[in-house]
């Protein structure tokens, strides 16, 4: 059985994936007065997947969508985007493979103070590691 994979793994296939099927940057820290628009990958957190006889973990991302603000047009195109892109899996190191990666929808579309549109979308990843075995 493998070890549980990194969340700097998993956070770097989504950046990686992100950025090559949009054609827009993705972030995992934002560089200061970035100009919009652009992706922001955060990874909120891993829970086991239960499974009898294989090792998975569930990976929790949200990625936030920053875009220019006058009307909501601009943000969902790029909702859009990041839904189409993340319709291939992530690619993982090794022997790791997605055995799920699903969209939890948008959570929120905020209006910035700057006049720009942020929206922040969920995804899960389940990662598979490996079979079970008994001694």
């Amino acid at each position: 059985m493998l070890q549980k994979l990194s969340f700097i793994s998993v956070l770097a296939g989504v950046i990686q994936k992100v950025e090559e099927n949009t054609g827009l940057r993705c972030y995992d820290a934002v560089p200061k007065d970035n100009p919009v628009p652009y992706y922001h990958a955060e990874m909120l957190g891993s829970i086991p997947e239960k499974s009898k006889t294989m090792q998975k973990d569930r990976y929790q991302v949200v990625i936030h969508v920053h875009t220019e603000g006058n009307g909501s047009t601009k943000v969902f195109e790029a909702i859009q985007k990041l839904e189409e892109a993340l319709t291939e899996d992530i690619n993982l190191p090794g022997d790791y493979k997605v055995t799920l990666q699903v969209p939890n929808g948008v959570s929120q579309i905020l209006n910035e103070a700057d006049g720009t549109k942020h929206a922040i979308v969920g995804y899960d990843f389940v990662v598979f590691s490996g079979y079970k075995m008994k001694i």
